[in-house]
């Protein structure tokens, strides 16, 4: 009897570990980007890279927590929210999603590129997938739509 007290708190716990070792790749802190590939009315190759977004994702463990902050010429987008994980894929659904952009239309260069608001509000306040690559280093989102731009996240790995 004795020895079965001792063992299934043991198998408790190995459990636990075993649960907790598939969530350790996707913890930590990401960089990266959201790629424009296309602009819906046209654009050139210039156009394109300075629509592009650059930002990072810290993944808590703490509450399955997350925080991304993304950053464009014109505008900043911080969202706080939570996770979930099934295999290979971190699923990220918003919670509140911040827009700073920076001063509104009075204050807007024209020089500058920018993503209204209310596009950016629409496409993040929706669950986002990333996909972990094989090598474990690397999260690829799926082509969404942000606006008039049609793009990609893609995030490496930082640090832990």
């Amino acid at each position: 009897m004795k020895k079965i007290c001792l063992v299934i708190p043991f198998v408790a716990l190995l459990s636990g570990c075993t649960h907790n070792k598939e969530l350790l790749p996707f913890l930590g802190k990401w960089s990266g980007r959201f790629e424009v590939t296309y602009i819906q009315g046209g654009a050139t190759a210039k156009d394109l890279k300075r629509e592009q977004l650059k930002g990072f994702i810290q993944v808590y463990a703490d509450q399955r927590s997350y925080k991304m902050e993304m950053d464009g010429e014109q505008e900043a987008i911080n969202i706080t929210g939570n996770w979930t994980i099934k295999g290979n894929r971190i699923t990220l659904t918003p919670k509140v999603v911040t827009i700073d952009d920076q001063g509104g239309a009075d204050q807007r260069d024209p020089n500058k590129k920018f993503i209204p608001a209310e596009d950016a509000r629409l496409a993040y306040d929706r669950p986002l997938l990333l996909q972990e690559t094989p090598d474990k280093k690397n999260l690829n989102g799926l082509k969404i739509t942000i606006g008039k731009l049609v793009g990609t996240h893609y995030f490496f790995k930082d640090s832990f």
